[in-house]
């Protein structure tokens, strides 16, 4: 075998060392750079993933919020076909609660007064006005029970205040009637102006 000068030797141990030097920098400045960029990319996908995924959730939300929406603005609709239109709610007072009055035998002819109608009433910032009507009519005591617990349960919003008792004046055939006045406080819709 052919041996080495002491010149070569140490030009290919000076080679070796550089050769060996320049991969470490390579690998340092090349290599771990890109790992470290490879990783903060890893990191952003990652984030980028979880704000899709939370989008998504939200737009499913979303989905959600607007079938329930539908559903309640169903509800809301049914519900305002039960209150006195702005228009005639004279009219539609006496066709609702006479059929009411109707029904009961022992009770008597029940007279209502124009309404008031005002935007300030039970419940503040409420979008509906109210009417304020007042009721005078006669009763046996357990049909007037009777006649307001079914205008309670068939018109939940309505509002009885003011109620007045007493006895009648009458010495005819029915003489335990009562004479019936009070308040009936009804929200009213206003029409659509569009």
């Amino acid at each position: 075998m052919n041996k080495l000068s002491k010149t070569q030797r140490d030009q290919l141990i000076g080679v070796s060392a550089g050769a060996v030097v320049l991969v470490a920098l390579l690998w340092y400045f090349g290599v771990t750079a890109k790992q470290e960029e490879l990783s903060k990319t890893q990191d952003n996908t990652a984030q980028t993933q979880d704000k899709l995924k939370r989008a998504e959730s939200t737009m499913r939300q979303g989905e959600e919020i607007a079938d329930k929406l539908q559903v309640h603005r169903q509800l809301l609709d049914k519900r305002e076909s039960t209150l006195a239109p702005d228009r005639d709610a004279y009219a539609w007072v006496i066709s609702t609660i006479n059929p009411i009055i109707k029904s009961r035998k022992g009770l008597g002819d029940f007279h209502y007064s124009q309404p008031e109608v005002s935007e300030v009433g039970i419940i503040p910032g409420f979008p509906y006005k109210w009417a304020t009507f007042h009721v005078e009519g006669t009763g046996f005591y357990h049909d007037l029970g009777k006649f307001f617990a079914d205008l309670e349960n068939n018109y939940p919003y309505f509002r009885i205040q003011n109620l007045e008792m007493n006895a009648t004046v009458s010495t005819g055939a029915e003489p335990e009637k009562l004479n019936v006045a009070f308040e009936l406080v009804v929200p009213v819709k206003a029409s659509d102006t569009k």
